[in-house]
């Protein structure tokens, strides 16, 4: 179990992560706007960094997530939520409930095909099912040339943790293969400035420390990073993950 310290970490990254999907968020509730939308889920919703958007209010929130302290810290974002502990696998609702059920940075790590059947099964029919953001590793671009192993070295690590790097690209056919109708699939842009945000930078390395841990000794880790910052600091750093969404209606 986290804690305090992790806990902090953890939600300041979800938030961070938070933020890369906030126009995916805005550009979801306007094309699914017309439709009766009352209850949504998030199924994995961490600390509450996504569900506590405010462009949620006018929805009943619900919130499910395998980490009680996660949950701890989203019910004190959100004390009127409805939040449980539980998985992705066996949702404790019952069938047909929400009007739109979403995760986000969720199916790289889980089964995803087991996942989707209980999505669907607790999305009531003509309601919405997103994957709000699901990055492909596999598509990372790294420059300068010697920072390309970085991405390779990554996609080991996670692949060791159980995750799927190559998720994002496998979105389209994992919605169209679950018989959803309707199915929109898009990457997130990006822009890139320098000097970079320091604090965000920081928040990044601290993350890809605890995935790269597993397969490199510390000074290794510290090698790259360094090489990073410095080509960050010259101003040619290109660091691009596309990171995919998509939504889809139930039948």
């Amino acid at each position: 179990m986290p804690n305090n310290v992790d806990l902090l970490f953890w939600h300041q990254r979800f938030l961070t992560q938070a933020g890369w999907s906030a126009q995916i968020r805005q550009h979801l509730l306007k094309e699914i706007g017309n439709h009766s939308i009352r209850r949504i889920l998030e199924v994995g919703c961490g600390t509450g960094a996504v569900l506590s958007d405010s462009i949620w209010e006018p929805y009943l929130r619900y919130g499910l997530d395998i980490q009680f302290s996660f949950l701890s810290h989203a019910k004190h974002l959100l004390p009127s939520s409805h939040l449980c502990q539980g998985d992705g696998y066996n949702l404790p609702f019952a069938a047909n409930t929400f009007d739109l059920c979403y995760t986000h940075y969720f199916f790289l790590w889980v089964n995803p095909a087991h996942v989707m059947r209980e999505l669907m099964r607790v999305t009531r029919p003509g309601g919405f099912i997103a994957a709000l953001a699901e990055p492909d590793y596999g598509g990372r671009i790294d420059y300068p040339s010697p920072l390309e192993k970085l991405g390779q070295l990554q996609i080991t690590a996670i692949q060791k943790a159980g995750g799927d790097p190559f998720i994002g690209r496998k979105l389209a056919s994992l919605f169209s293969n679950s018989g959803l109708i309707n199915l929109h699939i898009g990457v997130f842009g990006a822009y890139w400035k320098y000097p970079p945000d320091l604090e965000i930078t920081s928040s990044e390395w601290l993350g890809l420390r605890l995935d790269l841990q597993s397969i490199l000794p510390a000074e290794d880790i510290d090698h790259w990073q360094a090489l990073d910052l410095n080509a960050w600091e010259k101003g040619e750093r290109v660091l691009f993950v596309p990171t995919f969404f998509a939504y889809a209606q139930k039948p």
